[in-house]
């Protein structure tokens, strides 16, 4: 009974061993494998951060760009309207939109210099921004020479009727050349007749050399 019982607890004794020598490794592996969850999941939530911040230079990146481009586009739209605004008031560029086409007839072919002249400053001070006189343009440099019948622009002849084209604020350009004693008054004085009508689309195409 006494050799049963010593070789009961001996086996005992020896499968506790057992199982504490099988068991252990499972918790060393087990340890071991939370061990590198923990490194793995740390070298992602890194990369993850690095990735967050790439995105974010990267967004900031393309909003830098779209703000540099929207800026240059507007640079370059403002210089080409400045070189047109230039080219039409020097008179090498065509002008074309709303304004007057008036018709001046001189029957008597006694319109003289100082009317013409009248005629080109009252528009420029209405806001004319191209004019043109029987096809010839008109600028600041412009001059206008001759005598009654035998007018000239430049040197260049003209022939009643004077056909003479504005682009620019129709109304305000007519009430200009129809102020008492203006432009039209006065080629009504010298027998002849001035007549303005406000177009939508005038065309200045005569172009300086």
């Amino acid at each position: 009974m006494a050799a049963s019982s010593l070789l009961a607890v001996v086996l005992g004794f020896a499968l506790t061993v057992q199982i504490r020598n099988t068991a252990e490794p499972d918790a060393q592996v087990g340890a071991t494998r939370e061990e590198d969850l923990v490194l793995i999941l740390d070298e992602l939530n890194a990369r993850e951060e690095v990735l967050r911040r790439q995105i974010n230079e990267t967004r900031q990146t393309v909003e830098d760009l779209s703000t540099g481009q929207q800026q240059s586009d507007t640079a370059v739209e403002e210089a080409q309207a400045r070189a047109e605004a230039i080219g039409i008031l020097n008179g090498t560029l065509p002008a074309r939109g709303p304004g007057l086409r008036i018709t001046v007839q001189d029957p008597d072919g006694a319109v003289p210099v100082s009317v013409l002249l009248d005629a080109v400053q009252e528009l420029r001070g209405a806001g004319a921004e191209a004019i043109q006189v029987d096809g010839v343009r008109v600028v600041a440099s412009s001059a206008i020479t001759g005598s009654p019948g035998s007018l000239r622009i430049d040197g260049v002849p003209l022939s009643a009727p004077y056909d003479i084209r504005a682009v620019g604020p129709a109304a305000a350009m007519q009430v200009a050349l129809n102020v008492a004693g203006g432009v039209v008054a006065d080629v009504s004085r010298v027998g002849g007749t001035a007549r303005a009508t406000q177009v939508d689309d005038v065309v200045v195409d005569a172009l300086v050399d």
